[in-house]
C-alpha cells in the first residue's frame, strides 16, 4: 500500500471548511431576517393597537362631549325637582306654625333653611364648558412613519349651582320642615290639653249658673279633646288638634262672656231696684288695688262709718296670708275682684302663666270669702287682647281705671284728695291703694268731697256710659 506524500495529504480537506462557513453564513442571515420580520410584525401590531386605543379614546370624548350639555341637565333637573318639592313642602308648614311652635329658634331654622333654598334655586344657572384632550400618537418605525393629531373636544362637565348644592339644600329644608312639623305637634298637644282643662273648668262652674242646653256644645268639645290627649302627643295629628283646641278656647270664652254680661246686668238691675241709676245719677267707684293689708281694716272701719260701698282689687298671695281681712271686706257689702296673684305685667306671660296668675286668685278669693269674683285689673293696666281674651274663659271681666290719685306716688294725703277732687266727673274710676296708710287717711275727706258733689258711691261694675240703655 502506498502513502500519500506531504503535500497532497495538506490540500485534500479545504473544500470541507468553507462549505461549513457558507452554510453557517446562511443560517446567521436567515435567524437575522426573520428576527426582523417577527420585529416587524410585532412593531405593526403595536401600532394598530395603539391606532384602536386612540381611535377609541377620540370617539369618547366626541361622544362624551355630545351628550355633556344633556346630562348635566338633566342631573340639575332632577335636583332642581327634589328642591321644589322640599321648599313647597316646607314653606305652607312655615306659615301654618306661626305662632304655634314653642320655641322661635325651631321656626327659625326652618325660614332660614327656605331662604337659602329659594335663593339656590332662584339663581341663574350656568353650564361651565371643559376641554378633554386626547393626546397625539407617533409611529416609532423609521420606514413608515406615522403621526395621529392631538384632538381637543370642548364637554360641559357640570352646571353651576350644582345638583350637590342643590340637594344639600333640600336636605336641610326637609329635616328643618320635619323639626317644625314635629314641634308643631308638641306645641298642638299641649295647647289641647291648656284648652281642654279650662274647658273642663268652665263645666265646672257654669253647670249651676246656666242652662245645661247651654254647656252641650262645650262638654261634647270637651269629650272629644280627652279623646285626643289619651292617644298621646305623637299620635296627634296637628291640625286637627289646632282646630278642637280652637273650638274649645272659642265656645268657653262665648260662654263666659255671655254670663259676665248677665252677672252685670243682674247687678245693675238689682241696684237700679234700689234705686241707684248710673244712667242718670253722677256715680264714681272708690277702688283699691294690692291688698289685703294691715291698712285694709282700718279702711273698713271708715267705709263702714261712711256707708261707702267699694270695690278691691285683691293681689292673691295676699288673700292666702289675711283670708279673714278678705272675708271682712265681703262681709262689709263691698265688692271683691281680681288683681292677680303676685302683681306681674300679664302681657310677658305666657298663656298658662296667666292662667295660673288668675286661677290661683281666683280659688284663694272663693276660698277666703265664698265669693267668687268676676273682675279683673291687671296689674300696670297691663292688657292686650290676648290676656283679655284668657281673662274672659277664666270667667273675668277687665276693668282698668279713669282717674289715677297717684297715691302710691305723692304719698301725702293731702295731695291725693287734691288731686281726686280736681279730676272726678261722673262714671270715674277712682284707683287708690289701700296697701298705703296714707291714702286711707284721704278717703274719710274724698267720701265727703264727692257727696258734697252729689256724686253717689258705687262699685264698679255699676258705672255705665251716660247713653248705655
Amino acid at each position: 500500500m502506498s502513502t500519500p506524500s506531504g503535500s497532497d495529504a495538506a490540500s485534500g480537506p479545504a473544500p470541507r471548511r468553507r462549505a461549513r462557513r457558507w452554510w453557517i453564513a446562511a443560517l446567521a442571515a436567515v435567524l437575522v431576517a426573520g428576527g426582523a420580520v417577527v420585529a416587524g410584525v410585532l412593531e405593526h401590531r403595536a401600532w394598530v393597537e395603539a391606532v384602536a386605543e386612540y381611535e377609541a379614546e377620540v370617539a369618547r370624548v366626541t361622544a362624551a362631549a355630545d351628550t355633556s350639555r344633556d346630562r348635566a341637565e338633566e342631573a340639575y333637573a332632577a335636583s332642581a325637582d327634589a328642591l321644589d318639592e322640599a321648599v313647597d313642602g316646607g314653606r305652607p308648614v312655615l306659615d301654618a306654625s306661626e305662632g304655634q311652635v314653642g320655641g322661635p329658634a325651631v321656626r327659625r331654622s326652618l325660614a332660614e333653611a327656605l331662604d337659602r333654598a329659594e335663593d339656590l334655586r332662584d339663581a341663574e344657572v350656568t353650564y361651565p364648558v371643559a376641554t378633554l384632550t386626547v393626546d397625539e400618537v407617533t409611529r416609532p418605525n423609521p420606514f413608515r412613519p406615522e403621526t395621529l393629531p392631538q384632538v381637543e373636544v370642548e364637554v360641559v362637565d357640570r352646571s353651576d349651582p350644582a345638583p350637590a348644592e342643590l340637594d344639600a339644600a333640600a336636605t336641610e329644608v326637609t329635616e328643618a320642615t320635619g323639626a317644625v312639623v314635629e314641634a308643631r305637634r308638641r306645641w298642638a298637644f299641649e295647647e289641647l290639653q291648656a284648652a281642654t282643662t279650662e274647658g273642663r273648668d268652665a263645666l265646672t262652674d257654669l253647670r249651676s249658673q246656666v242652662d245645661d242646653g247651654a254647656l252641650d256644645e262645650l262638654d261634647a268639645a270637651v269629650t272629644d279633646g280627652e279623646a285626643m290627649l289619651d292617644a298621646g302627643a305623637d299620635a296627634v295629628d296637628a291640625d286637627d288638634a289646632v282646630s278642637l283646641r280652637d273650638t274649645l278656647l272659642g265656645t268657653t270664652e262665648s260662654l263666659w262672656a255671655d254670663r259676665l254680661d248677665q252677672i252685670v246686668r243682674e247687678r245693675r238691675q238689682a241696684a237700679r231696684d234700689d234705686g241707684v241709676d248710673c244712667r242718670r245719677d253722677r256715680c264714681v267707684a272708690l277702688t283699691f288695688d294690692d291688698g289685703p293689708a294691715a291698712s285694709t281694716e282700718r279702711l273698713l272701719r271708715i267705709l263702714a262709718r261712711k256707708d261707702a260701698p267699694a270695690t278691691f282689687f285683691m293681689v292673691g298671695d295676699n288673700v292666702a296670708r289675711r283670708p279673714e281681712i278678705a272675708r271682712a271686706v265681703v262681709d262689709g257689702g263691698h265688692l271683691v275682684a281680681n288683681h292677680t296673684w303676685n302683681h306681674p305685667q300679664l302681657t310677658g306671660l305666657d298663656d298658662a302663666e296667666v292662667r295660673d296668675e288668675l286661677r290661683r286668685t281666683q280659688d284663694a278669693v272663693t276660698d277666703a270669702t265664698g265669693f267668687t269674683p268676676f273682675l279683673l285689673r291687671p296689674p300696670y293696666g297691663d292688657v292686650d287682647g290676648r290676656v283679655r281674651s284668657i281673662s274672659t274663659r277664666t270667667g273675668l271681666d277687665v276693668v282698668l281705671w279713669s282717674l289715677d290719685s297717684r297715691d302710691w306716688e305723692s304719698r301725702d294725703a293731702r295731695e291725693i284728695r287734691r288731686r281726686v277732687r280736681a279730676e272726678v266727673e261722673p262714671g270715674s274710676n277712682i284707683l287708690l291703694h289701700d296697701i298705703h296708710a296714707t291714702s286711707v287717711d284721704a278717703v274719710p275727706k274724698i267720701i265727703d268731697d264727692l257727696r258734697d258733689e252729689d256724686y253717689v258711691l258705687v262699685t264698679a261694675e255699676l258705672l255705665v256710659d251716660r247713653d248705655e240703655p
